[in-house]
């Protein structure tokens, strides 16, 4: 089985208003050239907006709402190469693999998934391939890690890299308490 890892460093502008800000990972993943993450690259009201792009990967994009500068799962769309993905995931399973976020792409089925308890160990998984991706560091050291397994295409690659600039906490149990509590939060501020 190939095995290949890439690293892509993390990157912030900070230049004017504090909600023009943008942030995301780039760097150079072999074959596939140079890929790059921002988030938020749009800000719809309530939703953001993440994309990526690079060399020889489709661009793709998630919107979800803002769960601080990043979409979160709750009422995210998927869109690669201009076309809208259906997303599917089990709220209430009780093991990480039943949480896993669930896709069609390009005729093939993908399962977006957490590792480990942690919240920056994840994995993308469809038949015979897998992209794991870990992000390591704080501060301006921070970068995200694929480790690719398999004979991994563009999209594997894209769908990825795309998930790190998504906020994907509800992919477990704990998780997804703390983003119940903090939604639940915000709503209460809305009444005050």
């Amino acid at each position: 089985m190939r095995h290949h890892s890439y690293e892509l460093d993390r990157w912030e502008n900070r230049s004017g208003h504090r909600r023009a800000w943008t942030f995301g990972y780039r760097g150079t993943a072999g074959e596939f050239g140079r890929i790059e993450v921002v988030y938020p690259v749009r800000r719809q009201g309530d939703v953001h907006v993440t994309e990526v792009s690079g060399d020889a990967v489709p661009a793709t994009s998630f919107s979800g709402w803002a769960y601080g500068r990043k979409p979160s799962l709750h009422l995210g769309r998927l869109s690669v190469g201009g076309e809208g993905i259906r997303l599917r995931r089990n709220r209430w399973a009780q093991t990480r693999a039943g949480r896993a976020l669930r896709m069609r792409v390009a005729g093939r089925d993908y399962r977006y998934l957490a590792t480990s308890r942690r919240h920056r160990d994840r994995a993308l998984v469809r038949d015979g391939v897998e992209v794991r991706t870990c992000r390591q560091g704080r501060g301006a050291r921070k970068k995200a890690v694929l480790t690719v397994l398999g004979p991994a295409d563009a999209t594997d690659l894209a769908l990825a890299v795309l998930m790190c600039g998504v906020n994907t906490r509800n992919l477990t149990r704990g998780g997804a308490v703390r983003a119940f509590f903090g939604r639940s939060l915000d709503w209460l501020e809305v009444f005050q």
